[in-house]
């Protein structure tokens, strides 16, 4: 099979931008009123760093042309903009959708024995957090899936599909 490349979508991506700079802005706007300058610190480091991290990732994107996702026929490879990273379809039983408020992400539901693996690995501060993702979504690891290309859904169903033809090809 072929590789498959996914990027995010810019349109998305711009308007997220917009509305991420829109909100810094207003914290700044609230701190010269002068009401509650921790909470406006807040905003606008937490609304202008997102809006400056996506403009970084769509820019990086657009001018290197190097996908957010490689699908291939062994896994899938991330690159997040900081570091590439992957996850290998030989230690995955399924990919599910996960809908936390309006974000939406691809929950991994690893075999057994890979999710123990990578427990084992894992800083005390890493297996917290992997604890955590599984209460509250069900997956201790996910891979976004807002404001790409595909819609969640369709990432989701490329991924089993990946996944099933992995498999199959494996026993034959």
């Amino acid at each position: 099979m072929e590789t498959i490349e996914v990027y995010h979508s810019v349109w998305k991506m711009i308007l997220l931008i917009i509305v991420c700079f829109a909100a810094a802005a207003m914290g700044v706007f609230m701190l010269f009123r002068g009401e509650r300058a921790w909470f406006d610190w807040i905003g606008i480091i937490f609304f202008g760093g997102g809006g400056l991290f996506m403009t970084y990732l769509v820019l990086k994107e657009f001018l290197t042309r190097s996908p957010y996702y490689i699908i291939t026929d062994e896994g899938v490879e991330v690159n997040n903009g900081f570091r590439k990273w992957g996850v290998r379809f030989a230690d995955v039983q399924s990919f599910f959708l996960i809908n936390i408020k309006s974000t939406k992400m691809v929950g991994i539901r690893f075999k057994p024995d890979a999710e123990r693996m990578k427990m084992d690995e894992s800083n005390s501060v890493s297996r917290s957090i992997r604890k955590m993702n599984n209460v509250v979504a069900g997956s201790a690891e996910a891979l976004p899936a807002y404001g790409l290309s595909l819609k969640p859904q369709q990432f989701c169903d490329l991924l089993n599909s990946r996944l099933k033809n992995y498999k199959d090809n494996r026993f034959h």
